[in-house]
């Protein structure tokens, strides 16, 4: 039996300020400002926080539970080529299959590129329309950017896309209710390479070995910002093969799981 991780964002809290009162003495002013620093650096490690799950409606996939080493590869694309057709050679070299989450405006630009992927075997996701995130804009604005991501992809690849990430990952309810009203399963990450960061192609093998788990979803990025993934890559596979990992579809993951709610 394997458990299922949902994660719900409702919302971030950045900071907390205190008012001093100058009797206090020096030491609270330090204490403040120490842990205002802290609360910096976490979200500069950090930036996307899951901060509550719920029960009661939707929810979005992180990871599966289980005894099976089994991970499933994902990579948000929102622009640019110049790292995509590398690593899918990579994944065809190492006779391995992943999701790709792209934006509908990437897609309208690279439909040779997602005819490959379709070839090879991968799935393709919604990434939204454009890279904004959802909580910025308002409810109508975020539907509207869900559907043209959808239909914009649905018209270059011809079959409608069943999964979707929001723009950097980041959702609150609203997100939630309306991807299940267009029959979503939402997909966030178990374990992230911080490819983002570019710290180093090592320092990405590291992030992902040092925190994936079995049935964790792994968050990469295609993008041209990331220019250190497509030679990360195959060491990342060598490193979970390495440790008796199975790469395997979001689907198969998924498959089968008893759901279970927790906070991440």
């Amino acid at each position: 039996m394997c458990r299922v991780n949902f994660a719900c964002k409702g919302g971030i809290r950045l900071a907390q300020f205190w008012v001093i009162n100058r009797r206090k003495g020096a030491k609270y002013i330090f204490i403040a400002a120490v842990a205002f620093c802290a609360a910096c650096l976490l979200l500069l490690e950090k930036p996307f926080i899951a901060v509550f799950t719920e029960e009661e409606g939707p929810s979005a996939f992180s990871s599966a539970e289980t005894d099976e080493r089994e991970v499933a590869l994902t990579f948000n694309v929102s622009w640019g080529e110049e790292h995509v057709e590398p690593i899918l050679d990579s994944l065809q070299e190492k006779e391995t299959t992943a999701a790709f989450f792209v934006s509908g405006v990437w897609a309208e630009r690279h439909t040779e590129l997602l005819e490959r992927m379709l070839e090879e075997g991968h799935d393709i996701g919604n990434y939204g329309f454009q890279f904004k995130p959802y909580p910025d804009r308002d409810n109508e604005d975020m539907r509207r950017d869900m559907r043209e991501g959808h239909n914009t992809i649905e018209e270059a690849t011809g079959d409608p896309p069943v999964f979707f990430r929001p723009p950097a990952g980041i959702f609150n309810t609203e997100v939630l209710e309306a991807a299940e009203q267009m029959d979503y399963s939402v997909i966030h990450w178990g374990a992230d390479g911080k490819d983002w960061q570019n710290p180093g192609v090592e320092r990405i093998v590291s992030n992902v070995m040092e925190s994936v788990g079995p049935g964790d979803v792994i968050m990469l990025d295609a993008s041209d910002s990331a220019k250190q993934t497509s030679e990360a890559l195959p060491k990342i596979i060598d490193a979970l093969q390495n440790e008796n990992y199975d790469m395997i579809s979001i689907e198969a993951l998924m498959s089968g799981a008893e759901i279970s709610y927790e906070d991440l």
